[in-house]
């Protein structure tokens, strides 16, 4: 097992860290039941969210052991670089992984819990939604300033507190120093379907950034995030057929 704890909590926390992979599955209560597990508990008053990484396929615990840091890794050293940069995400306790036969096997991610947040999914139908679309323009504009490229940039990955504080979470796949403006502006892609609303934060955007041609630029991201959901959708459709077709044959095995 390898365990890095934030030296803040080693003297609360530092047994019940070590004790994760013990406890396996039983982390707490679930609030996300996805690919990778969620939990939250409470331990030594301290509210805690626990990442369960889900058991990576054979070649990419080889490629996670000796080629690139895991997921629970770069969570924690991504959460810290965030912070060191003066951006919000839910302060990191510890990572944990474990290994077998000398591959890395299961690995957690360890933060605070944020209680009182939500995430920004369809705010132009909300009342308070040109507060919640400038926030996310100067998230963007601050991130983007700072060569931050957030490869999981999607609504649900953007929380916001009652004081409009935003906070990134899901943050494995980050880049930092990224220069390409290009790379850079597929944050827009997929952070609404709601083309209006992405038009609005894209203007807001562009003045923050000192874009001459706002119009032109919005025009652009719309454009752009059009064509990803076209293939998002028919990536995502593909994927149905398939799994109708191999849910057929077996059934056509099983009779």
């Amino acid at each position: 097992m390898k365990i890095v704890i934030n030296p803040k909590y080693e003297a609360a926390l530092g047994d019940y860290l070590r004790s994760i992979p013990n406890r396996r599955e039983q982390l707490g209560r679930v609030i996300y039941p996805g690919r990778n597990t969620l939990f939250h508990t409470v331990e030594s008053g301290v509210d805690l969210s626990i990442k369960s990484f889900k058991v990576p396929m054979w070649f990419n615990r080889i490629v996670y052991t000796f080629f690139r840091k895991g997921k629970a890794c770069r969570s924690y050293e991504h959460a810290m670089e965030l912070l060191r940069l003066g951006f919000l995400t839910p302060e990191p306790v510890a990572y944990v992984e474990t290994y077998r036969h000398g591959l890395l096997y299961r690995s957690y991610y360890v933060c605070l819990m944020i209680t009182d947040a939500n995430d920004i999914r369809w705010w132009g139908e909300r009342s308070d939604g040109d507060t919640i679309a400038d926030g996310t323009a100067r998230l963007m504009a601050g991130l983007h300033s700072a060569g931050v490229f957030h490869r999981d940039f999607t609504p649900g990955n953007v929380l916001y507190d009652h004081d409009y504080r935003f906070y990134l979470i899901d943050i494995n796949r980050m880049k930092f120093h990224e220069t390409s403006r290009k790379r850079l502006y597929e944050n827009f892609n997929g952070i609404n379907e709601d083309f209006n609303s992405l038009r609005d934060l894209a203007l807001r955007y562009a003045s923050i950034m000192g874009i001459a041609d706002k119009e032109q630029f919005a025009d652009e991201r719309v454009d752009a995030s059009r064509r990803w959901w076209k293939h998002r959708h028919r990536r995502f459709n593909r994927k149905c057929r398939i799994k109708h077709l191999k849910d057929s044959l077996l059934g056509l095995f099983k009779r």
